[in-house]
């Protein structure tokens, strides 16, 4: 039986999937976190060489007898997580690094994961980089911002690090398009240029005030675990078997290590990713949600609005993000639901929509 397809689940995954990828000479992006190294093609000396690479990139030697007993990208993190989880911290994710052209630099929603837009980053194409902006709080111990307009100015700073001057290429999903619209204002008031802010099936911060209250999940946390594991379905292609009433049954820390050992358990975090994950996606959740946040003025570029047909998020067609730009909408209707429309098949319409726009802002 093929071994289900899992893409890296966070930084380290994602580094050594690279070295994997120039040794055995295939594509990253299609590279799974529990294939076997010997199974697509490598050898004893492969072997040898991508622990040399890892050793060097990562300073953590780690022998041949280890790599052996599990020869997989998924056992080669958890080896390398056990000296440092430094890397995750880190808030630039180069989800595809290699290119010519002007990177476009993408927000997760509101879990905070930006490796959840690695199926886009492939159809983007190989000579379009894209980096993931990673929510501060998803990792380590320091807290989420709580203020839309601190996460926009900390991921601005984040971004130049790669490109210091723009014009520049920003999209986000769910909660993470009003991140990216409070970018490109603050970026607008310094005189640089957005030249495509896309937004995947997100609320505009007026529809997010005036929907919020009547949202449950934040507070019935049963809830919130269910529509968190109902995203794995999409982002990992499996069914984690979390049932609300079972959870119902059990203490709210219970229900914490229950949540998570079934989602390490199916591979939607890998086999070591502690149990505080859930709580810091809970804190980002509640970050966004509870922020108030108003937008201080009109953004002067295009808005790139792309609404999935099948949205249970979404009430209205655009949303309101008509409103807040000078110009003309771009509305963009692509074919899945408030998830499923950045995973296979429906990323590539994504994916297409975003070139377009990116082709008529004409920026090389």
């Amino acid at each position: 039986m093929p071994q289900r397809y899992l893409p890296p689940r966070d930084a380290y995954e994602l580094r050594v999937s690279r070295i994997w990828a120039n040794r055995l000479h295939r594509d990253a992006l299609g590279i799974g976190m529990q294939d076997d190294f010997f199974d697509l093609g490598g050898d004893r000396a492969g072997a040898e060489a991508v622990l040399a690479a890892i050793s060097a990139r990562f300073n953590a030697p780690l022998s041949l007898e280890a790599f052996l007993e599990a020869p997989t990208i998924e056992r080669l993190g958890c080896l390398l997580r056990a000296r440092s989880r430094k890397l995750n911290v880190q808030p630039l994710i180069p989800l595809q690094p290699d290119g010519s052209k002007r990177p476009f630099f993408f927000l997760p929603g509101g879990e905070g994961a930006p490796l959840n837009a690695y199926a886009l980053a492939r159809w983007m194409g190989p000579d379009q980089p894209l980096y993931g902006l990673q929510s501060r709080g998803l990792h380590g111990e320091r807290p989420p911002f709580e203020r839309i307009e601190d996460m926009a100015a900390d991921h601005i700073a984040t971004m130049r690090v790669v490109q210091p001057r723009g014009p520049y290429l920003l999209g986000g999903h769910c909660s993470g398009g009003m991140v990216a619209l409070e970018m490109a204002l603050q970026l607008q008031r310094k005189g640089e240029q957005v030249a495509v802010l896309a937004v995947c099936d997100a609320w505009s911060p007026a529809n997010l005030s005036l929907r919020m209250p009547n949202e449950t999940f934040l507070d019935d946390l049963v809830e919130f675990y269910s529509i968190v594991a109902a995203g794995f379905r999409y982002w990992f292609d499996v069914d984690v078997g979390l049932k609300s009433d079972e959870l119902r049954a059990l203490d709210p820390r219970q229900r914490i290590t229950h949540f998570m050992d079934l989602a390490r358990k199916h591979g939607a975090y890998p086999p070591d990713e502690p149990d505080a994950r859930i709580e810091h996606i809970l804190a980002l959740y509640r970050a966004a949600s509870y922020s108030a946040y108003v937008p201080a003025e009109r953004f002067r570029g295009p808005i790139t609005f792309l609404r999935a047909n099948d949205s249970k998020f979404c009430e209205t067609v655009t949303e309101g993000w008509e409103d807040l730009t000078t110009q003309p909408l771009r509305l963009c209707m692509v074919q899945g639901n408030h998830v499923s429309l950045l995973t296979e098949p429906h990323v590539q319409e994504v994916a297409n929509e975003l070139r377009a726009a990116i082709a008529e802002a004409r920026v090389s």
